[in-house]
């Protein structure tokens, strides 16, 4: 995987910044430009053995100005307050309500609308096996579909996907992942980059051909 594991987005208010099918789209249908910043986003409780489950849910995916270049991009805070709600009108009318508690959230961008700095937005886009954080049972998932991910999960990214998968979906990775894994009441166990990537490791080491 040469360190290519990560672990999902944070939004610092999910409530504002995550939206179900219905409001996805509406927004779209309020302002067209709503559909260039809203995309397919998985939670922990989606991702399924083999399998990732899409529950419609869609992520407000506005990246910060640390990363990418906006209209407002350089501007003033009220100046670029004003430029985010010309470009993305049914969006900001959306976000308005939260104003306050995006200001005051921990995890944004320079501005409030704006996620948190990422360095590795990109890799969402590849093929992946996605990782929920805490499981009872061993429950890795591909996606081969490019969906953005939240904190719950980590996931991986390699040019092995369907080999690694069934190597980690295994019974034997399960047994050697309890063994290395902090476990939890009732039997969970957390699933964090840290544990995981030992796994990953040894799952990785691809037999030599004949």
């Amino acid at each position: 995987m040469n360190g290519r594991l990560y672990r999902g987005i944070i939004t610092g208010l999910n409530e504002a910044m995550v939206v179900d099918r219905a409001t996805h789209d509406r927004l779209i249908a309020e302002h067209p430009s709503s559909v260039d910043v809203l995309k397919p986003f998985l939670r922990g409780r989606d991702v399924k053995r083999w399998r990732v489950q899409f529950a419609d849910q869609y992520l407000i995916k506005i990246e910060s100005s640390e990363n990418k270049r906006h209209p407002w991009t350089g501007e003033s805070r009220d100046d670029a307050e004003r430029t985010f709600a010309t470009a993305y009108p049914a969006i900001y009318q959306h976000l308005r309500p939260y104003r306050d508690a995006l200001i005051h959230r921990d995890d944004q961008g320079r501005f409030f609308w704006e996620l948190r700095s990422c360095a590795f937005w990109s890799e969402f886009a590849e093929s992946k096996i996605v990782i929920p954080a805490i499981v009872q049972h061993v429950e890795y998932a591909a996606d081969f579909e490019g969906f953005i991910t939240n904190d719950k999960t980590s996931f991986c990214i390699t040019g092995w996907v369907h080999y690694l998968l069934g190597v980690l979906n295994s019974k034997v990775l399960w047994w050697y992942i309890r063994q290395t894994a902090a476990s939890r009441q009732g039997g969970f166990y957390e699933f964090k980059p840290m544990y995981v990537s030992t796994a990953t490791d040894c799952a990785n080491r691809q037999p030599k051909a004949d």
